[in-house]
């Protein structure tokens, strides 16, 4: 069966000193929501309607703030001073970035935050609507509970050491809708004690210096769930998600990648390391791996997806509705498996599928398979390669679904709301047609009269690809060939790979709201910046 050619509207909506470098610059360029979720009752991940009425307290920092200044408005915080937990800061207070460059002079490494909330009252720290804010070097985070919301966190050259762009070790830490780029090491690197952590809604590119170790999310789990959601993963030194264990004390446990998309994650390092990586030399257990999408301009002998790794036995993962494109794909030795609903597309005869260990409790069904029947590109659990009917017969799968001999055809566009910012939504494009403009319906992101724009996620902070307010029909897109930013402070052998027209990615954003509540109004958090 050939892929979804319409649109599809899915709604599913220890290692380092503690300061390290990385620079939080405000992911809402020209049109940061002036919508502020994060009170939710427990259990729910959501807007709350009822944090506009929230008493919790306001602060703000500023580049040009002070320690001894009070948090207010007219006579803000330093970032150091605010991170560090002053005694007014308390359990549901919003911390505002205020627009600028952060650098730290008691520490060129970064900044530490040991912000501290609780699961019904996390402490946000956000940037201010309208703003641009640019934090330079790690954020290292020991708190907990508290959410990074919204701005830009880079190296603005290569630092020394093992430097993260953002280190999570707080328990019930997020980080939403961030931009993290040019870090010396990974982009976000989450340790265990990082416990029922979340990365939602972030673009995170050109991290690392080293073939192979430096990627864009690094992560690591046991108890908990850690949720890595609609993030934007590209053009990273080697891996784009590497959830990896090397031994006992380095769990890879309860771990859900959701929405992602991820591509051309080897480009400035070697060309085998695949997009998404889920495994190690510990079993894995508790992984799901759902509704991601992936892309490789250069997929000569690429691998687009490894879920399992080739060390051990993993214990179990759900796989479903995966769209990999541009490399083959292996599945390691899993006790138990469910793999459905996936697409498979790889350019050339470079390699299908390869499974390791038993598959006898695998439950493979209704993927689709796009490349030439006869070729022999399919392997199970030896390097012996065979074609598609003898890898049924290897493995025992009666009907994993279809292999046909053709490319994808038509246009398949996904748009995955944000579940944080009402009227903001990735879109997902593979234009097969070639295309030169594609019409997306954005109605369950939009409401008739929204201001909005749509930024290309390879040019986040450039120009709107489109603008205007919302009318109710579909928006037409252009199927551009954007080149992407080449790493920062570093010579590289050759620029980055376009995409485009091909396969794009943008974000729409709602840039006005309605009619402010007079009841809301004296802050942010209550009224939008252009109410």
């Amino acid at each position: 069966m050939p892929p979804h050619t319409g649109q599809m509207l899915s709604r599913s909506g220890p290692g380092l000193v503690p300061l390290a470098a990385a620079l939080l610059l405000l992911l809402a360029s020209c049109a940061l929501q002036d919508t502020v979720a994060p009170k939710d009752t427990p259990g729910t991940r959501g807007i709350s309607a009822n944090r506009a009425i929230d008493p919790a307290p306001d602060f703000y920092v500023s580049p040009v703030g002070s320690p001894s200044g009070d948090g207010s408005f007219t006579n803000p915080w330093d970032l150091a001073t605010a991170l560090a937990g002053p005694a007014a800061v308390t359990a549901g207070s919003t911390i505002w970035l205020r627009g600028g460059t952060y650098t730290n002079p008691a520490d060129p490494r970064g900044f530490a935050s040991t912000l501290t909330g609780t699961p019904d009252a996390p402490i946000v720290v956000r940037q201010y609507p309208g703003e641009r804010a640019t934090v330079t070097n790690i954020l290292f985070v020991t708190g907990a509970y508290t959410w990074f919301w919204g701005f830009e966190v880079t190296h603005p050259a290569p630092q020394e050491g093992v430097l993260h762009g953002v280190h999570l070790r707080g328990p019930g830490t997020k980080v939403i809708n961030l931009v993290v780029h040019d870090a010396t090491d990974a982009g976000i690197f989450i340790d265990p004690e990082a416990i029922g952590a979340e990365v939602n809604g972030s673009i995170i590119y050109n991290n690392g210096r080293t073939d192979n170790l430096t990627h864009g999310i690094y992560c690591k789990s046991q108890t908990g769930t850690l949720l890595l959601k609609d993030n934007i993963v590209f053009d990273n030194w080697a891996y784009g998600f590497h959830c990896y264990a090397n031994d006992a004390p380095h769990h890879i446990q309860n771990i859900d990648l959701e929405g992602n998309v991820a591509f051309n994650n080897y480009v400035w390092g070697v060309p085998w390391d695949a997009d998404i990586l889920v495994g190690g030399n510990f079993p894995a257990s508790g992984i799901t791996v759902n509704e991601n999408y992936t892309y490789r301009t250069n997929y000569t002998n690429t691998m687009t997806a490894d879920i399992g790794n080739n060390a051990v036995t993993n214990q179990d993962v759900v796989c479903t509705n995966n769209y990999f494109v541009g490399g083959w794909w292996r599945m390691g030795a899993w006790a138990t498996a469910t793999v459905r609903g996936n697409t498979l597309y790889n350019f050339t005869a470079g390699g299908m599928v390869w499974n390791l260990g038993t598959t006898s409790d695998q439950r493979w069904s209704d993927n689709t398979l796009f490349g030439d029947p006869a070729a022999v590109v399919w392997r199970h659990d030896t390097t012996d390669v065979t074609t598609f009917d003898g890898w049924r017969t290897e493995t025992g799968f009666a009907d994993p679904g279809t292999y046909a001999g053709s490319a994808p055809t038509g246009v398949k566009i996904v748009v995955r709301p944000n579940q944080y910012e009402p009227g903001r939504a990735n879109i997902i494009v593979y234009n097969w047609a070639q295309q030169s403009a594609v019409s997306v319906d954005v109605s369950g992101i939009l409401k008739r009269g929204d201001r909005y724009v749509v930024q290309n996620a390879q040019d986040f902070y450039g120009s709107p690809i489109v603008s205007g307010i919302y009318t109710g029909r579909p928006l037409e897109l252009p199927m551009v060939s954007i080149t992407p930013p080449s790493p920062v402070g570093i010579a590289t052998a050759q620029a980055a790979p376009v995409t485009g027209p091909t396969f794009n990615v943008f974000v729409l954003m709602k840039t006005q709201r309605g009619r402010c509540d007079p009841r809301q109004r004296g802050g942010p958090r209550r009224c939008g910046p252009r109410d």
